[in-house]
């Protein structure tokens, strides 16, 4: 059978894992969804894109739209339903770089503060996949944590969160968990001035923009409750506020998922269940790119913290994200988003491990991302 696909042009792999039967259009989000998309069997997207019914009246001959990302809150699923349109994304797909990221603010910002993470206590808000990412590495590095995720208490039997009131003494928290605002437990402002009152050495939002109030975040900053924060989302982003990108300790352009391997792993997940879905099989011979470690940067003074930020591409993003304060809005949200989308993309650790020559020139500690080695 012939299966016509529309997908975004950023999402990484498509064609290598495409069989021959399916027939690609390309399309670029910055100018929404193609006139002619309902001409197509299935679409494929990113977060940037919204499927609603106001910016898809009609769905015409679509029978699946698919998302390579790990959150849904910018798809009404309710309504896809209601059009017997198949939904799909991809969760999971970028705990691994979440983690690492976490990791590395995290050390970074204990190396800056002259603080001994070992001495702290972090609170993981929401134990999905990337929050259980970020608890895995801390139990690796041997990292006190509080673990509060009371939705996922009541569905998994083998999970018990921890209670607000252990949470706030945390003296970090990292927040993974979705964007929701309706249920028993919406997430919208979760992280509001009840909770960030208490104080905290840091506050870290990996999740959604929104799910931490940034204005409440910001106050209790200048009033020296919140010691510092590192924010990864906004919640207007592609616009994001001045004033708390220019205070916060970094300040990156919701990168912490973006990896080869995250990116490799999203296509491959979504693309897999959009072509069982019409009776066809992705190529299976398709790889992420692999680690050149000729791209290493490497000194033997280097500490643990050091390594991973010269191996990582935060600082680059936080710079980069610094020069966009005072732009105009749609001028700061178009360059917001090809910051995002244009900049080459990292490799994971785990995956830079599997050189031998990364593997003799780590500090020890790098090989707790190594997750061929039993824990």
């Amino acid at each position: 059978m012939s299966l016509r696909i529309a997908a975004d042009q950023y999402l990484q792999n498509v064609e290598e894992l495409l069989p021959e039967e399916a027939h690609l259009f390309r399309f670029d989000p910055s100018d929404g969804l193609p006139d002619d998309i309902t001409k197509y069997d299935a679409l494929l997207i990113r977060t940037v894109t919204p499927i609603t019914p106001e910016t898809l009246p009609e769905t015409g001959n679509l029978k699946f739209i698919g998302s390579a990302t790990a959150g849904v809150d910018h798809i009404n699923r309710d309504y896809l339903k209601e059009q017997n349109v198949e939904f799909s994304h991809s969760e999971g797909c970028n705990a691994n770089a979440v983690g690492e990221y976490v990791i590395t603010v995290l050390y970074k910002w204990a190396e800056k503060m002259r603080i001994a993470i070992g001495d702290k206590t972090v609170g993981i808000v929401g134990c999905g996949h990337t929050g259980s990412a970020v608890i895995h590495l801390l139990n690796k590095l041997g990292i006190n944590h509080v673990d509060y995720d009371p939705p996922r208490e009541i569905r998994d039997q083998n999970f018990k969160s921890a209670s607000s009131s252990d949470l706030i003494k945390a003296d970090i928290l990292t927040f993974h968990t979705p964007l929701t605002s309706t249920g028993s437990y919406p997430t919208k402002y979760l992280c509001s001035s009840e909770w960030l009152e208490n104080g905290f050495d840091l506050i870290i939002n990996a999740s959604r923009g929104g799910v931490v109030d940034e204005h409440a975040l910001f106050d209790q900053f200048n009033e020296g409750v919140v010691g510092n924060y590192i924010l990864d989302v906004w919640e207007d982003e592609p616009f994001f506020d001045d004033k708390v990108a220019k205070h916060a300790f970094l300040s990156t352009p919701h990168i912490a998922g973006y990896s080869v391997e995250a990116k490799f792993r999203a296509t491959e997940i979504v693309l897999t269940r959009l072509l069982n879905s019409f009776g066809l099989k992705p190529n299976k011979i398709a790889k992420p790119k692999p680690y050149d470690p000729t791209g290493l940067t490497y000194s033997d003074s280097f500490s643990f913290s050091e390594f991973m930020w010269k191996n990582n591409q935060v600082y680059y993003y936080s710079t980069e994200l610094q020069k966009l304060i005072g732009l105009p809005s749609k001028q700061k949200s178009l360059a917001f988003a090809d910051l995002r989308s244009k900049t080459t993309l990292r490799h994971e650790y785990s995956a830079m491990l599997k050189s031998s020559e990364v593997t003799e020139k780590a500090p020890q500690e790098f090989s707790v991302f190594d997750h061929s080695k039993p824990d």
